[in-house]
């Protein structure tokens, strides 16, 4: 995790090159909607391990050792940026159309916290059982802090400081979750010696105690911000029976014909076909109730199909 002395020099260059490489794969895979770059791009990354040089760092009581991985980490980060907005505009084509895997970064929750800490003790844990370092891949999949990074490149070139400040937040989000339980996992996994305990308990308890204090700060942005811990897209069956009962305020008989639900940056897309032969309730009245039964923002797109009733007799 520390590379000092003579060992610095080669490690900066094998993690720029490594940042650089991993940047260039999550934007590609980002913009193209590549899940399958993307998670290359989460390997390749080599940003978990000064990460966890922090968490190491806060328990073994080495605010200097900290530091310097802090700025690591912090440097990595805004490179990572500027590279993936620089990879942005070289490209032809717009954020109009944002792709899923790039929106999918951008409303960050709770859940990702919990990933995050999860993602963090496995790390750590391989780092103090050496036999358990194939899972590192995995954690550094699970966590990804690159595409995220790539992301607030991607929609600052944009002009999408919504979009940005998501990303931003998930990136936070990660880096917290990996520092407060890979702090955890180094203190009761044995890596941090018996002296330690005994001579610098305050150093650690220090250290425990900002990375507690951030995990419990993160909370708020993610669940007032974000959609909240558990918020699966909009079911189609509550928006329809809303529908269905618009409709029947109608003052002849209205049939809705298909009715379609689409979350997009945040908001819910409901797309509506009826057919009717008489005019239709207020499309604002609708509006403000899927907004209230879904709790976000909501645009209803209606196409009308005009329709008319015939008889004729026949005998027989």
């Amino acid at each position: 995790m520390f590379h000092e002395g003579g060992r610095a020099r080669y490690f900066a260059w094998r993690f720029g090159t490594l940042m650089a490489l991993s940047v260039c794969l999550a934007t590609l895979g980002l913009i193209a909607d590549s899940a399958a770059v993307i998670i290359g791009a989460m390997v390749v990354a080599p940003l978990m391990g000064p990460v966890l040089g922090v968490a190491a760092s806060l328990v073994m009581g080495w605010p200097k050792r900290g530091a310097r991985q802090a700025l690591i980490v912090l440097t990595g980060a805004v490179g990572a940026v500027a590279l993936a907005a620089l990879i942005s505009a070289l490209l032809p084509g717009d954020l109009d159309g944002p792709s899923r895997e790039l929106l999918a970064r951008t409303e960050p929750n709770l859940l990702d916290l919990g990933v995050a800490m999860a993602a963090g003790a496995v790390g750590a844990y391989t780092l103090v059982r050496r036999e358990a370092a194939e899972a590192m891949a995995g954690a550094a999949i699970a966590v990804a802090l690159v595409p995220p990074l790539a992301t607030i490149g991607i929609a600052l070139e944009s002009a999408r400081p919504d979009m940005a400040f998501g990303a931003f937040l998930l990136v936070v989000a990660n880096v917290v979750g990996v520092v407060f339980s890979g702090a955890l996992t180094f203190l009761f996994g044995g890596f941090v010696p018996g002296v330690t305990l005994k001579l610098g308990v305050g150093h650690v308890l220090r250290g425990l105690r900002w990375v507690v204090v951030a995990a419990l700060l993160m909370v708020f942005p993610l669940q007032w911000d974000g959609p909240g811990i558990l918020s699966p897209p909009p079911e189609g069956g509550d928006v329809e029976a809303l529908v269905e009962e618009w409709a029947a305020l109608a003052p002849l008989p209205v049939d809705v014909i298909n009715v379609v639900v689409e979350v997009n940056d945040g908001a819910a897309n409901v797309d509506i076909v009826v057919a009717s032969s008489s005019e239709l309730p207020s499309l604002e009245v609708l509006a403000e109730d899927l907004s209230t039964e879904l709790d976000r923002d909501v645009r209803v797109q209606l196409q009308r199909v005009l329709s008319a009733t015939s008889e004729a007799n026949g005998e027989g």
